[in-house]
């Protein structure tokens, strides 16, 4: 007999079950293939290896209540665990919050480096095997440092519990220490030496489970699915929040932010627009004649970007107050492109040169004639005086961004199209339909909403896509000349085939504000599009005057930039409209178009 044969139903035989439920089965299998380059990155490698132990007896840390005790260490191929042990006189019933002042343990290695059971947690990638033997890709948050393992689900004792750290190396050659402390507890920072060249050393005596497994085959498409409860101890410290680090991130930033330097690196917008944080550069040596960026110095950036007190703190250590940047502009260019009346008086009260040209005709008095800081060049010696008809030219470009000026609107991914002097029956006839079956609807007592046109839900589905193309809506603008607005969230009213059917005998001129960036135009001229440009960019001596009208020159948070495009379009296509708001804001009554195939690209 054997030495179990008494304890086990004889084989081969089967006795029904006295409750009528089926005699059971064997369920399903999960094979285990070889180990591949992930394992031992996240856990322990257990079922493939058997590790090599190394005692090491010690007290880690001590406390009135509490002390962490180190057995050993279990080693692997490339990596160790850490074996501690929690012994209390005192069982403190949680709250359930992960705590920082928790039980902290870390290795200094020999090179240097720090791990512990506090490293930031990051999301990685596992590979698991089904019964189908099908890789499935897992996502599971783990330590970057001494990952915390879990230890078992139920405890055996209410006063000693097992804590095991996972490091996913083997601890480099040299002097290495553990190092605990739990504030909780009293325990203090409490250090450890170890021998990590006996880890080293020992990791040659793992035994390998199964050598030579072979990667199991596919056999069906079923996956099971395991669930443990458990976790590592809910007294070790938890890692810093992602708030907690960016917090501690910027105190920190904020700190050296005005430590001195001698450059300029790392200011950007808000920086040249603090005195504080300039005078430090100073201080560390930073040059004012600096080339920071496209041979703009300090001076032209706090100029443009920071204001009267920046640039008061600049002017003694600049060696030219008229110093130009790669473009030819000096600072007090920037300053008046900028509209800032005290930086304007404080360089010009420095010296600058108010009335030299630095691009074509216009200098910085040129452009601040233009604007309501007139007053303030008007009389400086060597003033110009600009001819009447420029005057004039400014007004109506000014009164036309004013006709479209909405802070509301957004204009990103729309498309518009300005058709001078055709009524809105006209222009759906030279779009391919019937204005009769296009009525004129307000948008509240439309049977559509443009904003359906698209399946926001469903962006690859090609059809909505290409259907979002198909329709535009056509909106009447009374003017002097007056005409029509086609629109559409797209780029079909600044296509050259619609503007060409549209423009017969007349002028239209179409827009597109591309998310991708910039502003693109087209003008179309009786049937025939003659010109294509991106508009709104800084114009240089040889772009059109229109540019300078209408201030594509202004920089600054207060420039109505949408509405200055939109009216330079509407000029272009020879429209002079006084409100051009409710064309684009949806209140004035619109046809809505489909476009016939041959028109739409």
């Amino acid at each position: 007999m054997g030495f179990f044969d008494d304890l086990v139903y004889p084989a081969g035989e089967r006795l029904e079950d006295p409750s009528g439920e089926p005699a059971g089965r064997r369920g399903e299998s999960v094979l285990l293939g070889p180990p591949d380059e992930h394992v031992g990155r996240e856990r322990p490698p257990l079922d493939w290896f058997a590790p090599a132990s190394v005692p090491q007896p010690a007290v880690a840390g001590s406390g009135p209540t509490a002390k962490v005790l180190l057995s050993g260490w279990s080693v692997w191929p490339g990596s160790v665990t850490l074996h501690l042990a929690v012994h209390r006189t005192v069982h403190r019933q949680s709250d359930g919050r992960a705590r920082q002042s928790g039980l902290r343990v870390g290795l200094l290695l020999g090179d240097g480096r720090r791990v512990t059971s506090l490293d930031p947690h990051g999301t990685k990638s596992t590979t698991a095997l089904g019964p189908a033997a099908r890789p499935a890709a897992a996502r599971s948050a783990a330590s970057a440092g001494l990952i915390p393992l879990d230890t078992g689900g139920m405890r055996d004792s209410l006063f000693r519990t097992d804590v095991d750290l996972y490091l996913p190396e083997l601890p480099p050659s040299g002097a290495t220490r553990l190092v605990v402390e739990w504030p909780d507890e009293e325990i203090p920072e409490t250090s450890t030496p170890v021998d990590a060249d006996a880890l080293r050393a020992a990791s040659a005596r793992v035994v390998e489970v199964w050598p030579g497994l072979p990667t199991p085959r596919a056999t069906g498409d079923r996956f099971l699915v395991f669930a443990r409860w458990g976790g590592p101890p809910g007294f070790l410290a938890r890692p810093m929040s992602a708030y907690e680090l960016r917090d501690l991130r910027e105190r920190e930033e904020a700190r050296q932010r005005y430590v001195p330097r001698a450059d300029w690196e790392g200011l950007g917008y808000e920086g040249w627009r603090d005195p504080a944080l300039i005078r430090a550069r100073l201080d560390g040596g930073a040059s004012a004649d600096a080339d920071v960026w496209s041979g703009r110095t300090p001076l032209h950036l706090a100029a443009r970007d920071g204001g009267a007190a920046s640039v008061r703190l600049l002017l003694p250590h600049v060696t030219d107050v008229d110093a130009s940047d790669d473009e030819g502009h000096t600072a007090l260019w920037h300053a008046a492109c900028e509209g800032d009346e005290e930086c304007v008086r404080t360089l010009i009260g420095a010296g600058a040169d108010v009335w030299t040209p630095q691009t074509g005709p216009w200098s910085p008095g040129r452009l601040l004639l233009t604007t309501p800081l007139a007053p303030v060049v008007a009389d400086l010696p060597g003033a110009v005086v600009l001819p009447d008809e420029e005057f004039a030219a400014f007004r109506a470009a000014d009164a036309l961004v004013a006709a479209f000026v909405d802070e509301g609107r957004w204009t990103e991914g729309l498309g518009i199209a300005f058709v001078r002097d055709l009524d809105g029956a006209e222009v759906v006839r030279r779009l391919g339909a019937d204005p009769a079956l296009c009525p004129e609807l307000l948008p509240k007592d439309a049977p559509f909403d443009d904003d359906e046109e698209i399946d926001m839900d469903d962006w690859d589905d090609a059809d909505d896509y290409d259907k979002s193309y198909r329709f535009v809506s056509v909106v009447e603008v009374p003017g002097d000349p007056g005409g029509c607005v086609i629109t559409q969230i797209g780029y079909m009213p600044s296509d050259e085939t619609l503007l060409g059917a549209v423009s017969a005998g007349t002028t239209a001129y179409g827009m597109y504000f591309n998310p991708k960036g910039g502003t693109h135009g087209t003008l179309a001229r009786d049937g025939v599009c003659v010109e294509h440009e991106e508009i709104g960019l800084s114009p240089d001596a040889t772009d059109p005057t229109t540019y300078w009208h209408f201030r594509f020159w202004q920089t600054g948070p207060d420039v109505p930039y949408d509405a200055r495009d939109l009216a330079y379009a509407c000029a272009a296509a020879g429209l002079r409209v006084f409100d051009g708001r409710p064309a684009l804001d949806g209140t004035a009554p619109r046809r809505r178009v489909e476009l016939p195939a041959d028109l739409v690209r």
